[in-house]
């Protein structure tokens, strides 16, 4: 149960940023034309992705990048939107003084890498003509890749980190059904695009243990 009020804080910090943000940008401009509407509207976008759960306790929080499209089968609040995502994280000191421990090998860097494709179900609601805030849920798929490596090192007098040449030690690639839920706000432009910033759960059934992330995101509608 702990993991999940961990996310349901991020989500919920994220409602409440809208709830202060939106009556702020309403001071400030006003665009007096009706809010887009488009039956098909492209998307991209990118931010942090916080590692949650058992997922924290071997990988850092990481970045996160990704797009698609949104389909509107007629006016008005629901909608379908279909996304495909990167992230990645690196791996904490515990997990790889773990796996040296296993293997007996040196291991001095890690990664998780995930891409995930979800079909959502999003559900929309104006705030005032210019804001409106959504919900969404959806399945899809969630591909995972760890990779530990060593070697390849390079420094300089303010900086050390991987270069060229490192060994991969161990690897894993898994493909498994994930699931994703958040919330959002989207603001107009002019010209019927749109700026967002969104919250979300994402959950990949990994065998191992769930891989969980919460991204924390801001894109563009056009």
């Amino acid at each position: 149960m702990r993991p999940m009020k961990i996310t349901l804080r991020y989500i919920v910090s994220v409602a409440l940023l809208a709830g202060c943000v939106a009556p702020a940008l309403a001071q400030q401009a006003y665009y007096p034309y009706s809010y887009p509407q488009r039956p098909v509207q492209l998307f991209i976008d990118g931010g942090a992705s916080i590692t949650t759960g058992e997922t924290a306790n071997d990988f850092d929080n990481g970045y996160t990048i990704g797009g698609g499209v949104i389909v509107r089968p007629q006016p008005g609040p629901l909608a379908l939107r279909f996304d495909l995502n990167y992230a990645r994280s690196e791996a904490t000191n515990q997990f790889i003084n773990l796996n040296e421990a296993a293997t007996g090998t040196a291991i001095d860097d890690g990664s998780m890498q995930t891409l995930t494709g979800f079909a959502d179900g999003m559900l929309e609601a104006p705030i005032n003509p210019w804001a409106r805030v959504y919900g969404m849920a959806g399945v899809g798929f969630g591909y995972r890749r760890i990779e530990l490596t060593n070697g390849g090192f390079f420094c300089d007098p303010f900086f050390c980190g991987p270069g060229f040449g490192r060994t991969v030690i161990a690897s894993s690639d898994v493909t498994h059904f994930a699931w994703n839920a958040g919330a959002g706000i989207d603001f107009a432009l002019p010209g019927g695009q749109s700026w967002f910033i969104e919250a979300r759960y994402e959950r990949i059934e990994t065998s191992d243990a769930p891989t969980e992330l919460v991204p924390i995101r801001i894109g563009f509608r056009f």
